[in-house]
């Protein structure tokens, strides 16, 4: 009998994603190692990150529920399309994980200290962009300038006079990645797996800093030079 052919991917990309847990899974017992065994010690020992997280963890298990009454009675329903979409793109980020450099913006918009502020202040504005990247010559990040630099800056002085020349070296102090009031910045390598880096981006305690966007260089450090911008908006594009 003919097998729908949503239902020949589902089982398809089922076989493989199955095979793949197993091994991930390192499961030692004699004997068949099920899908679902495998699911389990995956998700409570926390040996992927994606399926540590619940909702792709019930996601799966419905999947093999399915799976295992096609496996008995292969036309008794058909899956519908974008349920197996999501599985298939679900498989292939679980087993063929994205890096950071793949996610990360490649068209930096970047600034140095020699730029006068209001054509930087121009720049973020016709991109729609809250930070930029302050670089030398090498393209190593020296520091960041961002919609909040300006109010840092009064917060700590009583004026601020500026014209067409002020460049943004006169925040020189409070551009450095280490010395934004509410905000931190991180280096990430650019073959980091993406789906590790969520946990970076939410606070654990509440007097911990925001980290709005991360920084990719070739192997995590801030003396190298940037690859790349990962933002929170590029990360949630990819948070299955």
């Amino acid at each position: 009998m003919m097998i729908n052919d949503n239902n020949q991917r589902f089982l398809t990309a089922f076989k493989e994603l199955e095979n793949h847990l197993v091994t991930l899974a390192c499961i030692q017992e004699s004997g068949h190692v099920s899908f679902s065994r495998a699911l389990n010690e995956i998700y409570y020992q926390r040996k992927h990150p994606l399926i540590s997280q619940y909702e792709n963890y019930d996601f799966l298990k419905t999947a093999c529920d399915l799976r295992n009454i096609l496996s008995h009675e292969n036309d008794v329903f058909t899956l519908d399309e974008a349920f197996v979409n999501k599985f298939i793109s679900l498989k292939d980020a679980i087993i063929h994980p994205l890096t950071c450099l793949d996610v990360a913006t490649s068209k930096i918009y970047s600034c140095s200290l020699d730029d006068k502020l209001l054509d930087v202040m121009k720049m973020m504005e016709y991109h729609s962009l809250s930070h930029v990247p302050v670089l030398d010559a090498d393209k190593v990040v020296q520091g960041v300038f961002s919609r909040s630099t300006i109010f840092d800056y009064l917060a700590m002085n009583e004026k601020f006079d500026y014209n067409e020349n002020t460049k943004i070296s006169e925040f020189e102090e409070f551009l450095g990645v280490d010395d934004h009031l509410n905000e931190r910045f991180l280096f990430v390598a650019k073959d980091e797996r993406v789906d590790k880096i969520f946990a970076y981006l939410f606070k654990n305690k509440e007097h911990e800093k925001n980290i709005p966007i991360l920084f990719v260089t070739k192997t995590g450090r801030r003396t190298e030079r940037l690859l790349g911008v990962i933002s929170t908006t590029d990360l949630a594009k990819y948070k299955r």
